[in-house]
């Protein structure tokens, strides 16, 4: 049974698609690992193919808005296997093969007007239409036998809670934030969490039943509720003097996090180093790129913030 995990927060530029990547990555070293990327921007999707192949994929319209296109347009059928690439950092540097079990499917900037036309479209019965367009993720790795493939599905998702973030909340057993220890975010987490639980959870469990949708026709990758696996605090500005490691600013306000999250809150953090960047943008996650001084400093951090998380996915 496959573990599906949404890297989520309603802020953009808090490290998403770096953390869904190492984890990935991590995970993937030795388990099965699809990413699916549902973000319009297409970061994750440049990072790990090339801009070559990314461009290939979403021409030939093997990419996530696919599976959300086929609600809109009656004339675009669901999607099965075609829209995963297999191997996608092999099959940018076919001379290396170091993460044969990771697979993608890759977002294009298209998504973004597919959310705004499933946004508007209804199918029938408004309830019913209502439910399904939030359940086709669900539907789609139903349809792929994703439960019997893999080990763990990590949806990377747009700064926002639109349709197709609640889409992965409907597939995922659990979700992670990312979040800078800074004054907007630490209240936002508390903002989102509510959100999940008594926003997108309850009103999916409302549609359901409003449907009268029954179990044989529920799709077996939907998941009522979603856990908050971890908090994690990202892109911490470090201070070298400082007997923290941080500035006064993020030291603070990772205290306010912790006194108020306790446990929830991953010990690593991961700080803001030019490395990390540096190994994103040669498409690898820092253990694996090119050796510098900064990237090797990365190491430590962003490998123990993936064991960490790893340890919360029961």
């Amino acid at each position: 049974m496959a573990k599906k995990i949404s890297v989520i927060n309603f802020k953009g530029g808090v490290g998403k698609t770096t953390l869904a990547f190492h984890l990935a990555a991590h995970l993937a070293e030795k388990k099965a690992v699809l990413v699916v990327d549902i973000d319009h921007q297409s970061s994750l999707s440049i990072v790990m193919l090339g801009g070559k192949l990314w461009e290939d994929a979403a021409s030939s319209r093997r990419t996530s808005n696919t599976i959300f296109e086929s609600f809109c347009n009656r004339k675009v059928a669901m999607p099965g296997q075609e829209v995963i690439t297999k191997n996608p950092l092999h099959a940018r540097r076919p001379e290396h093969d170091f993460y044969p079990k990771l697979d993608l499917v890759p977002a294009q900037f298209e998504l973004d007007d597919t959310e705004i036309e499933l946004a508007s479209t209804t199918l029938g019965s408004a309830t019913v239409s209502e439910w399904q367009k939030r359940t086709l993720l669900a539907e789609w790795l139903d349809k792929i036998n994703a439960n019997n493939t893999y080990d763990y599905v990590i949806f990377d998702c747009p700064p926002a809670t639109k349709l197709v973030s609640q889409n992965a909340l409907a597939a995922s057993d659990y979700f992670i934030i990312p979040v800078i220890p800074d004054v907007m975010s630490s209240r936002g987490v508390t903002h989102f969490r509510q959100l999940v639980t008594e926003k997108i959870d309850k009103k999916l469990d409302f549609l359901k039943t409003g449907a009268g949708i029954s179990p044989k026709d529920t799709p077996a990758s939907y998941v009522p509720t979603t856990k908050m696996a971890a908090i994690v605090p990202w892109l911490a500005k470090h201070a070298g003097n400082a007997r923290s490691g941080l500035t006064s600013l993020h030291t603070e306000q990772l205290l306010s996090l912790r006194a108020r999250w306790g446990n929830d809150i991953i010990q690593t953090v991961v700080k803001s180093f030019t490395g990390v960047a540096e190994a994103m943008d040669a498409g690898w996650p820092v253990w694996t790129a090119y050796e510098t001084q900064n990237i090797k400093k990365s190491i430590p951090m962003m490998r123990n913030a993936c064991v960490e998380i790893e340890a919360r996915l029961t």
